[in-house]
């Protein structure tokens, strides 16, 4: 026994192939695009950061002892004044400050550096099964999606129209009206013996 394909509609079909590897395109982009980010960030904080703040702090130490030797060599020229070198001692606490403002951002990098791998972590664990879908069963279902479209349109192709008009008989054939079993009525319009015979039994010879 034949069986026909219950084909309600093959451009839905297209359609949802072209929007499954629109979106499988677009989610690849959108996991290159977060995994390029979250190692810039990294790579930011984990390294330019703190190499940032080790400088600082090595130039801090070396504004700080200049401004000491300033203000040592300001004590000894003016032993006789009253205010002092108020200006290099500001100075030097200006520089201490410095030091201490870049020892508290290399240590907030290192806690934020640590965070960040805690966090890089968990979002590729999360992300990693969606990954996986995009390169395993999404694209293979995208790939029998396309089969099954090929298949389809070659069924459809090779198949006859099952909306062909059906033969109609002549209506000026007379054998086409005629029923099974009509016979032509053979006393019909016809002037047989017998009728014949009847008009000279009326009028006989004289």
């Amino acid at each position: 026994m034949s069986h026909a394909a219950n084909l309600r509609s093959l451009n839905a079909l297209r359609e949802f192939r072209v929007a499954l590897v629109d979106f499988i395109d677009k989610a690849r982009r959108s996991l290159t695009t977060a995994d390029a980010e979250l190692q810039r960030v990294s790579g930011w904080l984990v390294h330019e950061q703190p190499a940032h703040w080790q400088r600082e702090i090595r130039k801090g130490e070396e504004r700080l002892a200049q401004a000491k030797s300033e203000l040592f060599r300001a004590t000894i020229s003016q032993p006789n004044n009253p205010r002092g070198p108020v200006d290099q001692k500001r100075l030097v606490a200006k520089r201490k400050a410095e030091i201490e403002h870049a020892r508290k951002k290399l240590e907030a990098t290192k806690r934020w550096s640590r965070t960040l791998e805690r966090g890089g972590q968990e979002y590729r664990g999360l992300v990693g099964g969606l990954a996986s879908s995009l390169d395993g069963d999404l694209k293979k279902a995208a790939a029998k999606i396309e089969r099954a479209v090929t298949s389809l349109e070659a069924y459809l192709s090779t198949t006859p129209s099952t909306h062909t008009a059906p033969e109609v008989p002549l209506v000026d054939d007379p054998s086409s009206i005629a029923r099974k079993g009509d016979t032509p009525d053979e006393h019909a319009d016809s002037q047989g013996p017998t009728d014949q015979g009847d008009e000279e039994a009326q009028h006989p010879l004289e």
